[in-house]
């Protein structure tokens, strides 16, 4: 039996038309985009803040534990989660909605063994490699995260399939307050490796317990049913395996330096590189807070209507962009202050690989872009190779590279195959999908030189004059703002206001069908042709 209403007094979850008018709105798209990108900016400083806080309390080869157990938590991806959430969009937006509560609990209940056996293969690595006592018992604490995050992000993809991510951003900034407020309390009362884990334990138990919550009164998609039924287990997997191995692929690809340096480096070289690799992530937490909308949109968009898909694809492209490059310019000028001020003078010697890092955090945010394209659009099987192509000159690159320049040679060695990853996703999107300017790439260069110049002028009076380093770092954006911002107007036609779109009633599903919001039919030519194709 599917449970296919809301429980007594609560609200209904949205009926199947509303479902897919909202997968085809931009409007909902951009709503969601920037509740998610507020929530994830708001929740990445948060956790800086707490990141930096541990850094300081923790010796430096505890610093070093703990970034070598969270990033081999971070690898574990590799396992749970395989690509199979991205399929599961697939079938909610395209398929069947009688089906969709009983694909709902197969997909919660899948996710959720497959967090099981990341644990227990992450307790498997750190014994048969030998590791520190104090790594082991690290991970056995922290490692619950993945069992609890695992099925949490299942819950998210329901939110997902039906542009409903605003409760999901406000449940991760609610977590990361908590989480904050705890290592606060950890740092000061025992600033110990295995108790400074705990605070991001209980952020994944506050998270999954607001969206189980939003889930049971049908704020979340489709409700699951109320039973299993393991046969979609095999044809999520199948459907999921050419992007499981590319998903594979690409998680080693972020995180094999770290694994590298633990191993034939030194922890304290581990710890250096997580300095960068923190930056790196706040580039990738704003990519992904435009993305993950933007995968239901490309989906549910493809291959009905190519044109709407590449006009909000060539927008997602422009913005990750300009939010990647804004980053950049904020922090490049004043990298050796900002890592003073957060980690402290003994992390002076990461500001070159921080730099290093955020650029291939963009390089890599564009990548993942075109990766979610090519799924949408049916490409799976070509993303393992270009994964496994970028992996190998990494691992290439990075045994010369950090037996040279330890950890800045992995910095190195990362930033080489992100290029090689990002320029083989957009050729293998230029080559398949034949769209006339998919990429904006007159568009890219110069918001791209516009960037490179005011890098390079506020370095040099940051180095010349030495102002507050906030003054220069907040008059660098405004003025790359104000320069990027006239570009996209002049270029693209690229402002605020029209990122959002039509409204919620001017969806491909209604012109189709032409029919106002009160019901009556209607048929005029701007509906017809779209109203939101570029011009």
């Amino acid at each position: 039996m599917t449970a296919d209403a809301a429980p007594p007094g609560t609200d209904h979850p949205p009926g199947p038309s509303e479902s897919r008018s909202r997968a085809l709105s931009g409007r909902a798209a951009a709503n969601n985009t920037a509740a998610m990108l507020a929530s994830r900016i708001f929740a990445a400083v948060l956790g800086l803040l707490g990141t930096t806080l541990i850094a300081r309390a923790l010796p430096a080869v505890e610093w070093g534990y703990f970034s070598f157990v969270f990033g081999l938590l971070g690898m574990l991806a590799i396992i749970t989660d395989l690509g199979v959430g991205r399929a599961v969009i697939g079938k909610l937006v395209h398929g069947d909605p009688a089906e969709s509560a009983e694909i709902a609990t197969s997909f919660i209940m899948l996710r959720t063994v497959l967090g099981l056996l990341g644990y227990g293969l992450a307790m498997a690595y750190v014994f048969v490699l030998r590791c520190p006592p104090e790594v082991i018992a690290a991970t056995a604490i922290a490692g619950l995260v993945v069992v609890i995050a695992t099925p949490s992000h299942a819950l998210t993809v329901l939110f997902q399939s039906t542009m409903r991510l605003t409760l999901v951003a406000a449940a991760e900034a609610l977590a990361r307050t908590v989480q904050l407020a705890l290592t606060v309390v950890a740092v000061l009362w025992a600033p110990t490796l295995l108790v400074v884990v705990v605070p991001a334990l209980l952020y994944e138990v506050v998270a999954v317990t607001v969206k189980i919550v939003a889930v049971a009164r049908g704020h979340g998609g489709p409700v699951p049913a109320r039973h299993v039924e393991l046969r979609w287990w095999g044809e999520m997997l199948r459907e999921a395996l050419p992007l499981s191995i590319g998903l594979a692929l690409i998680i080693m690809l972020q995180k094999v330096g770290l694994l590298l340096l633990g191993h034939f480096d030194s922890f304290e070289s581990v710890g250096l590189f997580a300095v960068g690799m923190k930056f790196a992530d706040l580039v990738d937490t704003a990519a992904i807070a435009v993305v993950a909308p933007m995968t239901t949109l490309l989906i549910a968009l493809w291959p009905s209507d190519p044109d709407r898909f590449r006009h909000y694809f060539r927008r997602a492209t422009v913005a990750v962009i300009a939010l990647g490059l804004t980053a950049l310019v904020a922090f490049w000028p004043v990298a050796t202050q900002v890592v003073a001020l957060l980690f402290g003078p003994n992390f002076d010697a990461a500001v070159d690989a921080s730099r290093i890092q955020i650029v291939g955090g963009l390089l890599g945010a564009l990548a993942h872009l075109g990766l979610v394209a090519l799924m949408a659009t049916g490409r799976n099987h070509l993303i393992p190779w270009i994964a496994l192509a970028a992996l190998a000159v990494n691992l290439g690159a990075s045994w010369p590279l950090i037996s040279r320049l330890s950890f800045e040679g992995a910095a190195i060695a990362g930033l080489l195959a992100q290029v090689v990853l990002l320029v083989a996703v957009w050729l293998a999107l230029v080559l398949t999908l034949r769209l006339r300017r998919l990429v904006p790439i007159a568009t890219v260069a110069m918001i791209g030189g516009v960037a490179g110049v005011v890098i390079v002028a506020a370095t040099r009076i940051d180095q010349s004059w030495g102002p507050p380093w906030i003054l220069t770092s907040v008059a660098a954006c405004l003025i790359y703002l104000l320069l990027a911002g006239g570009i996209l107007r002049k270029t693209d036609g690229l402002t605020i206001r029209n990122l959002r779109g039509p409204k919620a009633d001017e969806t491909v599903a209604n012109r189709a069908s032409g029919v106002h919001r009160d019901g009556r039919h209607r048929d005029d030519a701007r509906l017809r042709t779209g109203a939101d194709h570029d011009e």
